[in-house]
């Protein structure tokens, strides 16, 4: 079980590494290695029930998981947001000062 969650946990390290330097195929790649290991470790955990620390290394993997989670996100908004704009065939309008300053709605005419 303890060689399961540290494998686990270089796995997790690794792919919060590769989601830093935005490489997507790699994190991929490894949530299937990582898809592995968990159902391993599913399984010998019903037979047996955690230790103290081997529920702490499963939280702080699960810190790590959040964290390639939100990057995740982020990237896949950002991305959406550069093909609208590029869909668009313009840049998007931007915000006089003092709207942007007031948020103040623009006047219809």
């Amino acid at each position: 079980m303890t060689q399961l969650i540290s494998d686990l946990s270089d796995a997790t390290n690794q792919m919060k590494q590769a989601s830093l330097v935005d490489d997507w195929t790699l994190v991929e790649r490894i949530q299937k290695r990582r898809a592995a290991l968990l159902e391993q470790l599913v399984e010998l955990a019903a037979e047996a029930p955690l230790s103290e620390s081997e529920a702490e290394q499963l939280r702080s993997v699960r810190q790590l998981e959040t964290e390639v989670a939100s990057r995740a996100v982020a990237r896949r908004q950002a991305t959406g947001e550069a093909l609208k704009r590029q869909q668009a065939g313009r840049p998007p309008k931007r915000k006089s000062r003092m709207q942007e300053a007031y948020e103040a709605p623009k006047r219809k005419r």
